[in-house]
């Protein structure tokens, strides 16, 4: 029996179609249009496998409710098709004994079950090669404020500074601010191993992740300006003591408000609040930080709005996975020939001069579901569509491989054998 060829023809067409409506994979979260001066480049290895690496991608990127519709929807299709493979079976099922019948099906579940915490397992650690940001201006560079290494109470392990340096140069960073929680020793074993200029690779700057009136709050620059204001665990952050160093003309202090939190905590920087932050997370690599980044974006560009506040984006990476959610793009004129202490001065320059206007949020491009329960049970098919439309060329051509390797393999599979009467 010849196998049809309705699937591979199905996908392919499927490639075609979203071809005419292509959008570009990156865009601007703050007007949700394209940002011309930033592509997403895929190295060779990375198109080889493109199929499986988008799909790893996209599961990377989703909010912690699109997760679970994802997974809702996948235990429907299960259930469904479970039951049509009964329908057709139903005579020899009904000679079945029940306890047989119960068995086989607990094996189908136990397996489908193995093979879907495998695709998530895979999805976090296996090693892969990565999308990343391209930059057509020279004066643009893109900057992480939010990542980790295993000195994080919650960090991978093995995911030491020099993977973190790693992982961000693959992403096409050119600088991030490690942000462990509580302590700088992975800020000390990154700095040494810094170039002497920032062009010449990834730059990794100093910063710590402590409280600040009780909330998550990334603080950048080097310690000496923070130690001494902060509590005996190093957790907490005295708002007092940051007022009295500036009163003293110390050097203002970069702090960025993490997401998730609630936005009516935010207190600004400014003249009458010192121990203030000078930019919030617009985007959070984690899953709970891209749901309230996604929920609560017009909220959050409004309280930027009105602060005069730099929006941001953290990868928030603490080892897991392969996939940057966001990168944050800033202007800054002849930043490869700076040393890496003048790069992070620069960034930080251009965050308390420009503020509102020093960073364009630049993500990938992922529908979500607006609070709309329709959108949200429609997760999965939008999530295809969407991935289909923002392949570039040469994702569409591998996909395009792929699926001839798929249908060769139908049609071979599906040739009769010939009888040896017959040769």
């Amino acid at each position: 029996m010849i196998r049809s060829p309705r699937g591979p023809l199905m996908v392919g067409l499927l490639i075609i179609v979203s071809a005419l409506a292509s959008t570009p994979a990156l865009r601007d979260v703050a007007t949700l249009q394209p940002f011309p001066p930033a592509t997403l480049h895929h190295p060779p290895g990375y198109l080889i496998g493109a199929p499986l690496f988008g799909l790893w991608d996209t599961l990377s990127l989703l909010t912690v409710s699109q997760h679970y519709a994802v997974l809702a929807t996948l235990v429907v299709l299960y259930a469904a098709t479970r039951l049509v493979a009964a329908g057709r079976a139903r005579a020899a099922a009904a000679r079945s004994a029940l306890p047989r019948r119960l068995g086989r099906e607990a094996l189908f579940a136990a397996a489908a079950l193995a093979a879907l915490l495998a695709v998530y397992a895979a999805t976090a650690l296996v090693p892969r090669p990565m999308a990343a940001i391209r930059l057509a201006s020279p004066d643009l560079v893109a900057v992480d404020f939010h990542s980790h290494t295993n000195h994080s109470h919650d960090g991978w392990s093995l995911f030491t500074a020099a993977h973190n340096r790693a992982w961000h140069e693959a992403g096409g960073f050119h600088a991030a601010y490690i942000t462990d929680h509580y302590t700088w020793a992975g800020v000390d074993e990154a700095l040494p191993a810094n170039p002497a200029r920032a062009g010449e690779r990834t730059v990794l700057l100093s910063g710590m992740e402590v409280r600040l009136r009780d909330r998550h709050t990334n603080i950048l620059g080097d310690r000496a300006r923070y130690a001494f204001a902060l509590d005996s665990t190093w957790h907490h952050l005295v708002t007092d003591s940051i007022a009295a160093a500036h009163d003293r003309g110390a050097r203002p202090a970069t702090m960025l408000y993490t997401i998730p939190g609630p936005l009516d905590q935010i207190v600004p920087f400014g003249p009458g609040s010192p121990a203030g932050v000078i930019g919030v997370e617009l985007r959070d690599g984690a899953p709970r930080g891209l749901e309230q980044g996604r929920a609560e974006r017009e909220e959050i560009l409004a309280l930027a709005d009105s602060m005069d506040l730099a929006v941001v984006a953290g990868a928030n990476h603490h080892g897991w996975g392969r996939t940057v959610a966001a990168w944050s793009v800033m202007r800054l004129t002849g930043w490869p020939r700076m040393s890496p202490g003048e790069f992070g001065s620069a960034i930080e320059d251009a965050l308390h001069e420009e503020r509102r206007r020093a960073v364009t949020v630049v993500e990938r491009t992922m529908p979500y579901h607006d609070g709309s329960a329709v959108k949200l049970a429609a997760t999965v098919p939008l999530l295809l569509w969407s991935h289909f439309r923002t392949l570039t060329l040469g994702e569409r051509v591998s996909w395009l491989a792929w699926v001839a390797i798929w249908a060769a393999v139908r049609a071979h599979r599906g040739r009769p054998t010939p009888h040896p009467a017959d040769l």
